[in-house]
């Protein structure tokens, strides 16, 4: 991975915290990028690291498949899903899940972090300790931060970069 993919995931994160949108550009160039360096190594022409094309585009189909899914089951966006997609194409088919396990995590972190920020990691565990315990759900106050979504551009951008720095 090079420093321009961090560049276009940094771009996107940015697009993400402001506008709560993760544009079509940054994933097609991504896609753009993965496939070009992927081939480049496949006919020789590159040096650097990087993965066959047949792991590029089997990361590509596999992190599809799987934020597909994570999407309709409502864990993310669909922007944030097609950026973890086109990730496939730098990562390949091995590191995407950990990619996407690592970006879900960041996010929940991120939650957590809001949440105490804002006050409310209290009324948190409070609702979970009646949920384990007492098999009582309360949903969240009106206009409490836990009803909204966070943007997972930022988490996507943390989870690339440990991926980057520490696994490849």
């Amino acid at each position: 991975m090079n420093i321009i993919v961090i560049a276009i995931i940094m771009y996107a994160a940015i697009h993400d915290l402001r506008d709560c949108k993760i544009p079509n550009l940054a994933v097609v160039s991504i896609i753009i990028i993965g496939l070009t360096q992927s081939a480049m190594v496949s006919l020789d022409l590159y040096s650097g690291y990087s993965i066959s094309f047949s792991d590029s585009c089997l990361g590509f189909i596999t992190g599809l498949i799987i934020c597909i899914f994570l999407h309709a089951v409502g864990l993310f966006g669909a922007g944030d899903a097609k950026l973890l997609a086109s990730l496939g194409t730098i990562i390949g088919f091995p590191n995407i899940i950990l990619l996407i396990a690592l970006a879900i995590f960041t996010a929940g972190l991120l939650s957590i972090l809001r949440l105490a920020c804002y006050g409310e990691f209290k009324d948190l565990c409070l609702r979970w300790f009646n949920v384990i315990f007492y098999k009582n759900y309360q949903s969240p106050e009106t206009g409490s931060i836990a009803l909204s979504a966070i943007p997972m551009g930022g988490a996507i951008l943390l989870a690339t970069m440990f991926c980057h720095f520490y696994l490849l």
